[in-house]
């Protein structure tokens, strides 16, 4: 969880014995785990989830591998630059692009993980927007990086109407493998995230 907000709770709300069926309560915030961000998660005019395109969040993905950044690196237009080079023609507009740093594998449950996490420099942001990506993902709590509180990253893509996804998982799964990513949030009128269960299929 981002530092700023409370852990999920699920607390018994009815019983068999009684009720003849059990189920829960949950409390949780909208940007709980892996999750998406709406525009409107930073731009007070910027869309909320509800009114996102449902197929913004169904595209081919692409990993860029950019391990090897130092606590609260930048991942800068060049780093980038020398990953797509080779695959800009696999490239289209619309798809997805899921950004490992390694974080998740290598410091998830400590607090470093929270506070020492590199990120996505705004001109890096506005390099992938000028590759017509339609989702960006990254496997840190933060898509900018731990220090930097005027969220650069945040502003440049959901002012572009181009939702983030942060806390990605297991992406060395993935490793080069073609895919299409489904990163369906649930269906929230008027919030600016959801969590999702974000899933890769395979070619």
């Amino acid at each position: 969880m981002f530092p700023a907000y409370p852990p999920p709770t699920f607390t018994q709300w009815t019983t068999r014995e009684v009720h003849g069926f059990f189920a829960e309560s949950m409390f949780l915030i909208s940007h709980t785990g892996t999750h998406v961000d709406a525009p409107f998660h930073f731009e007070p005019k910027g869309r909320k989830l509800h009114e996102m395109p449902l197929d913004r969040f169904i595209a081919p993905g692409h990993v860029l591998d950019v391990r090897g950044l130092p606590k609260k690196g930048q991942i800068l237009p060049q780093h980038l630059r020398s990953l797509v080079g080779g695959a800009r023609r696999s490239f289209g507009k619309g798809d997805a692009i899921l950004l490992r740093t390694h974080w998740w594998e290598r410091h998830q449950g400590t607090l470093a993980y929270l506070s020492e996490s590199p990120g996505l420099t705004g001109a890096a942001a506005d390099l992938l927007l000028d590759l017509g990506v339609g989702l960006v993902g990254i496997d840190t709590a933060n898509i900018d990086r731990a220090d930097d509180a005027t969220y650069p990253a945040h502003h440049t893509l959901l002012a572009a109407n181009v939702p983030v996804i942060e806390n990605v998982a297991n992406l060395s799964a993935l490793r080069s493998s073609a895919f299409w990513l489904l990163a369906l949030p649930l269906n929230l009128q008027g919030t600016s995230g959801s969590p999702i269960r974000l899933v890769a299929l395979v070619e």
